[in-house]
């Protein structure tokens, strides 16, 4: 997670999404940088308002007045980088090296469920307790060079995305095709925000163009 005050910006690092990558250009200008452990790194929006309140709460710093954004990946893919993550990096719980999929599925660990036995959704990361959409833009995946180099652009920052943390395994897993109901039933809030995003991407952009339309003109040197 980053919070940029100057340039008005929350970036909100969802897993297996490029996160690494885009903090790599971000991060020369935020203030607030959240780094170390994964339960550090990747908090909620809806966390990152409630625990930044000193700044949040204040009458220029409300949130709606910050560009917040992130990137989700289409729910299969999502999962299936999990286990190729897992499987080929040096990660601190690597999967055994003859799972399969669906093993790795019926195991049902914290890439399935929550400590509370909540189904692992990435919608969790964009929305606030009553369940309402509270990001701006969630670029989604496949569209994240196009995306983040027009929100950069408007941001005034350079764009050079870096390719970090990737997974080394890159063919996609083996999902059998009777499971594919199952994993669309567990994943349906994600696919239902999922196919809203076109529309929740156009108001936000909107709002980022507006935003810094009526931004101070950066200073010449």
């Amino acid at each position: 997670m980053l919070i940029s005050v100057e340039k008005r910006f929350v970036f909100i690092a969802n897993t297996k999404t490029a996160s690494t990558s885009i903090e790599h250009i971000l991060i020369p200008y935020c203030e607030v940088f959240r780094s170390g452990t994964p339960q550090r790194k990747h908090i909620t929006l809806h966390e990152t308002i409630q625990n930044y309140r000193f700044l949040f709460g204040q009458p220029n710093h409300v949130p709606n007045r910050y560009f917040k954004f992130g990137v989700m990946r289409e729910p299969l893919d999502w999962i299936g980088s999990w286990y190729r993550y897992r499987k080929g990096n040096q990660v601190q719980s690597p999967l055994p090296a003859r799972m399969t999929f669906a093993d790795f599925w019926a195991a049902k660990d914290w890439n399935i469920l929550l400590k509370n036995n909540e189904p692992n959704l990435q919608r969790r990361m964009f929305v606030g307790p009553k369940g309402g959409v509270i990001a701006d833009v969630i670029i989604p995946y496949h569209r994240l060079d196009e995306m983040l180099r027009e929100i950069l652009g408007l941001l005034r920052i350079p764009y050079d995305l870096p390719r970090e943390n990737v997974s080394k395994i890159v063919t996609p897993p083996d999902i059998p095709q009777e499971m594919l109901p199952e994993l669309q039933e567990f994943y349906a809030a994600d696919y239902a925000l999922w196919n809203r995003l076109d529309e929740i991407n156009a108001k936000g952009m909107e709002k980022l163009r507006a935003l810094r339309a009526a931004a101070p003109a950066p200073k010449k040197a």
